[in-house]
């Protein structure tokens, strides 16, 4: 029986794959969603105090749902790096239903057998688990019992728990064999090294987690209140509100009734409430030997937080010109083109919560370090001080707008744009104004983001493979 289920499911899959480019080919007409298009996103809050978001499409007989967390790694106590990734992975491994518990196959079998499919992640920011279901009432309000079991009632099995760790402490173990992780681990620490988004797991982290850190970390911080749901589909307003209600109702306390009292009393300090600002450490170098054929070079530094959006706009420009845009870019330019020092060169930059880095990646032979680390600083000088000039301008943003449909060209294409709106609090007409904003950014926004956020004394740079 569980054989012919897991044939339909993989077959009704194979269906709705094949046919899903014709749909999203048909969706890109001019009544659908696209540049100059308003997302019409509507937004309220539970009677749990969770945020919600949805855009109402009918593009495909299908619902996306993001379920963003509070709860990412910067809430990791210091010594406990990779709990938040552990908590978030062990909620889909068994819970309780009326008196009983449903295990890690039970689980698997109920999204199986309503062609149900969902994945959960983990960053420095959030925990979030995403979900695509059919439009199908009963599936709607299985589903909707179910979340709130799985996220009311998680049993935090000891021995999964012990087998998760096993295999973040593999994953962790062969992560630090490949050099470009090697540099990111310690680029990360040196921008950061007095805040939480620095830390990285280690093995004595991952050995110090035990199921009552579990239970306490899920309890302080999968509330509905810290919950914001994105959803994107083919749904009425009422049916949406009724399936979020279901999810959310629930404090999370009651879930572990007892242990209740021994935690209640119990006064963690090592889990913060409010978390230190970004400082900016003096510019460092770090090299790392490696084995690897070539060196690894990685620059960056905190800049910029999600919510800056008066100055994020002519930084995407900037980025672009600088390296953001491979072929045609400066720093490709520089080192590729003219001077054969690397195959691939770019910048980027990550949006956080709090000032995220700016960052600047490349390969190159051993024999070439220096020179292309020379090259690289000469360019970057040359850009923060001058700016660009007006045809990179015009180029930057005519790539940039030329891109921007690309964005939302399918319902989870516009669920990861809702999920940044949602969870950083970006105004609601942040990707309805999005084109007029790039179309705007001038040449002296452009500088003064430059010089306003490049500091070269807070450059850090890790090498590995010198």
């Amino acid at each position: 029986m569980r054989k012919m289920r897991l044939v339909s499911y993989f077959c009704r899959i194979l269906i709705f794959c094949t046919l899903y480019p014709i749909f999203s080919v048909q969706a890109l007409d001019k009544a659908q969603v696209g540049v100059g298009q308003s997302l019409n996103i509507k937004s309220w809050k539970t009677d749990s105090g969770s945020s919600v978001f949805f855009v109402n499409s009918q593009r495909l007989p299908m619902i996306d749902v993001m379920l963003d967390i509070d709860a990412g790694s910067r809430w990791d106590p210091s010594g406990l790096e990779g709990l938040a990734s552990l908590v978030a992975g062990m909620l889909f491994k068994g819970h309780h239903s009326d008196g009983k518990i449903i295990s890690e196959e039970e689980i698997g079998e109920f999204f199986v057998r309503n062609s149900i499919i969902r994945s959960v992640s983990t960053s420095r920011d959030k925990a979030s688990i995403s979900i695509r279901f059919l439009n199908e009432p009963e599936v709607i309000q299985k589903l909707g019992r179910f979340l709130q079991n799985v996220l009311s009632k998680p049993e935090f099995n000891e021995s999964i728990l012990a087998r998760q760790k096993r295999r973040s402490l593999l994953a962790l173990r062969e992560s630090l064999t490949r050099p470009q992780q090697l540099a990111l681990r310690n680029l990360w620490d040196k921008m950061y090294p007095d805040h939480p988004y620095g830390r990285s797991v280690t093995e004595q982290s991952l050995g110090n987690v035990s199921r009552e850190e579990v239970q306490t970390f899920f309890r302080k911080f999968w509330t509905p209140e810290r919950m914001t749901f994105s959803i994107v589909g083919d749904i009425e307003d009422r049916e949406l509100e009724s399936f979020l209600g279901n999810i959310t109702n629930f404090q999370s306390k009651n879930s572990f009734s007892k242990f209740e009292e021994k935690l209640e009393r119990q006064e963690n300090f090592n889990y913060k409430k409010i978390l230190p600002p970004v400082i900016f450490p003096l510019a460092e170098t770090l090299m790392i030997d490696h084995p690897a054929e070539q060196s690894h070079i990685w620059i960056g530094a905190p800049m910029l937080a999600r919510h800056q959006i008066e100055d994020i706009f002519p930084f995407f420009v900037a980025n672009y010109i600088l390296g953001g845009s491979g072929f045609g870019s400066r720093l490709t330019s520089e080192v590729r083109e003219k001077r054969g020092l690397s195959y691939s060169v770019f910048s980027g930059f990550s949006l956080l919560k709090q000032k995220g880095p700016f960052f600047i990646g490349l390969q190159t032979g051993k024999q070439n370090t220096t020179v292309a680390l020379k090259v690289v600083q000469e360019t970057l000088t040359d850009f923060v001080n001058n700016g660009p000039d007006e045809l990179e301008l015009e180029k930057a943003k005519t790539g940039l707008i030329g891109g921007f449909a690309l964005k939302l060209d399918s319902n989870k294409k516009v669920l990861m744009n809702l999920s940044q709106i949602a969870y950083y609090g970006l105004p609601l007409d942040y990707l309805d104004n999005w084109v007029d904003r790039i179309a705007s950014v001038t040449k002296e926004d452009v500088k003064r983001v430059l010089r306003t956020y490049f500091v070269f004394e807070n450059m850090q740079t890790v090498i590995v493979g010198n």
